[in-house]
């Protein structure tokens, strides 16, 4: 299959250099903005460069484009691919989009068109969080009352300075874990969120975001833009125990129940074997060739995004937002 990576980045290199280790897979283009970059990584690649999209899909027949472009330019880009003659297959970063409307818009022009698109939501494909969302699936600490989660990482600076472009951090960065709860747990209720940003001799993002899940769970999510590396952490309270982990263990999934004679288990090590971008390709791959069934659908793409701008207007506007109204205000 031909597949072009649209926007050369450092999130739009590790797709290709994740591409080029699935079987079958021919990297026929890339496209960027960065001359001096574009020429060297088609060198090293063995592809062709292009300085827009409507050059790369007059010059190529491709059957996957991947967008690894900063988040306020995936609207465009996905509306430019949907709309030429071919039916080409998209694969997109997260999120799908920097907001509600455009995510909507995407996923009509998708059902017009009969496009299949596919968005990066990592953790769906991270070992240690499918895992532990398997755990609470099966019951293995019964009924869960109260979820905590945190991210953590270092300020990445750049167009993710602006919200009108990125989202800010209760977009760009909670979106991993919004999506995650949404995935295991189902819908939100009930969103309350408080944001703090400072600049002053360095940059400083944080949020604290408390969900109400329709099942009754409670969550707790902390956001930081202020570590060093990346930090994440979850801790799962269950009526029967304990789910706790976090990236810092070298045995991330501790499992504490009060059932007899059971001792605490781990996330078991042959699971942690390929990268979740590798994971999350091969799927997609082959959800586009053999038609096996997204792992996570275009509607639930909308839907995290949908969650993530009610916590945007929480945070804005100090008050919490309930999710049954039909849509987030603006």
């Amino acid at each position: 299959m031909k597949v072009a990576i649209i926007g050369v980045g450092k999130m739009g290199q590790r797709h290709l250099e994740n591409w080029l280790q699935i079987s079958n897979i021919d990297v026929v283009g890339i496209v960027g903005r960065d001359l001096d970059k574009l020429k060297r990584l088609a060198e090293t690649y063995n592809t062709t460069s292009y300085l827009d999209i409507r050059s790369l899909l007059e010059d190529q027949k491709v059957e996957i484009v991947d967008i690894c472009l900063p988040t306020f330019l995936h609207y465009e880009a996905m509306k430019e691919v949907i709309g030429t003659d071919e039916k080409v297959s998209i694969v997109c970063e997260k999120p799908l989009c920097l907001n509600e409307d455009e995510a909507k818009a995407i996923l009509q022009l998708s059902k017009e068109k009969d496009i299949q698109i596919l968005v990066g939501h990592t953790l769906r494909f991270d070992p240690e969080y499918a895992f532990l969302r398997q755990q609470i699936k099966q019951g293995v600490v019964g009924e869960v009352g109260v979820v905590r989660l945190s991210r953590k990482t270092s300020f990445p600076g750049r167009w993710f300075r602006d919200n009108d472009k990125s989202g800010g951090i209760l977009l760009d960065l909670g979106i991993h874990d919004l999506d995650w709860l949404l995935w295991t747990f189902g819908d939100v209720e009930r969103v309350l969120a408080r944001h703090i940003k400072q600049k002053d001799d360095r940059e400083f993002d944080y949020a604290l975001i408390i969900l109400r899940m329709k099942n009754g769970v409670i969550v707790h999510l902390e956001l930081s833009w202020g570590e060093s590396s990346l930090k994440s952490s979850f801790e799962i309270a269950g009526k029967e125990g304990l789910l706790v982990g976090n990236s810092d263990s070298k045995e991330p999934i501790q499992i504490a129940t009060k059932q007899p004679n059971q001792s605490s288990d781990y996330l078991p090590k042959e699971l942690v074997t390929e990268s979740a971008i590798y994971k999350q390709l091969s799927h997609f791959k082959d959800c586009i060739v053999n038609g096996a069934s997204p792992i996570i659908s275009i509607e639930e793409a909308v839907k995290a995004v949908e969650l993530a701008q009610a916590t945007i207007f929480s945070a804005r506007n100090g008050v919490p937002v309930y999710l049954a109204e039909e849509e987030v205000q603006e």
